[in-house]
């Protein structure tokens, strides 16, 4: 148990949260979440780093938005950092990350403690894994993954970088999502079935067959809707927050 908040603060390491939307505030909520247990890091989060001109000089959750991309690389030039991207869109989140991580920013994993994870399990850098998810054993999460609210990845299953499982997605044994994919709300993986590159499944989807790269899928079961080389995946772009009044100066 930690006896004050000034041995938080000591022990805790620097973030900025990239994005500010709500899933920025879940993050923060988690990373939170996270400095309370003695298992977990402990983060000090200096405050978000958004684009959009509507948050210029506000206030989110009771912390700086700390300007623009730009603005905030100006400012904190070679300043000991972590970062996390908050962001849903998996190709934005991707563009975003590196960005921060040519700059020399390191990365932060945030797992929220209510989250189940096998220790034969592995995450990688930069992803977010929500609470009450489930990771089986020798599964492989990868770099700036999204793995949200209440979904589960079965034992030996392989998520890739910059994937997203949204909330209740279901991904069973010895499944393959790979880069770029996107699961939506309480779709299904059948077990050993692959999800291509940049792929999107539809919300409450069964895919009892392998998905193509580059496609969308929707129904029970899966059957593709369209194929397009250039397709983005499902955007999840967060309605910017109500603003607070920003103080005057932020150190």
């Amino acid at each position: 148990m930690l006896n004050s908040a000034s041995e938080v603060k000591d022990e805790s390491r620097p973030l900025v949260i990239v994005g500010a939307g709500g899933h920025g505030q879940e993050v923060l909520w988690v990373a939170a979440r996270m400095s309370l247990e003695s298992s977990h890091e402990r983060w000090n989060v200096l405050g978000f780093v958004d684009d959009r001109p509507s948050l210029r000089g506000c206030m989110v959750e009771g912390l700086p938005v700390l300007g623009s991309m730009q603005e905030f690389l100006f400012a904190h030039a070679g300043r000991p950092l972590f970062f996390h991207c908050a962001v849903g869109n998996n190709h934005q989140r991707q563009k975003l990350a590196a960005v921060m991580l040519s700059e020399g920013y390191q990365p932060a994993t945030i797992i929220d403690p209510m989250s189940v994870v096998s220790p034969r399990a592995t995450i990688g850098a930069g992803a977010y894994v929500a609470p009450r998810v489930y990771i089986g054993p020798l599964a492989k999460i990868g770099r700036f993954a999204l793995i949200n609210v209440a979904s589960s990845i079965g034992h030996h299953c392989v998520m890739g970088d910059y994937t997203q499982a949204c909330p209740g997605a279901r991904v069973n044994g010895h499944c393959v999502v790979e880069n770029l994919a996107f699961l939506g709300s309480n779709s299904v993986v059948h077990p050993g079935k692959r999800v291509g590159e940049n792929a999107t499944v539809a919300a409450s989807s069964f895919v009892v067959r392998d998905v193509k790269p580059n496609t969308l899928v929707v129904g029970v079961p899966a059957r593709m809707l369209h194929h397009t080389p250039d397709f983005e995946n499902e955007a999840d772009f967060d309605d910017a927050p109500p603003p607070e009044p920003a103080p005057s100066t932020v150190e």
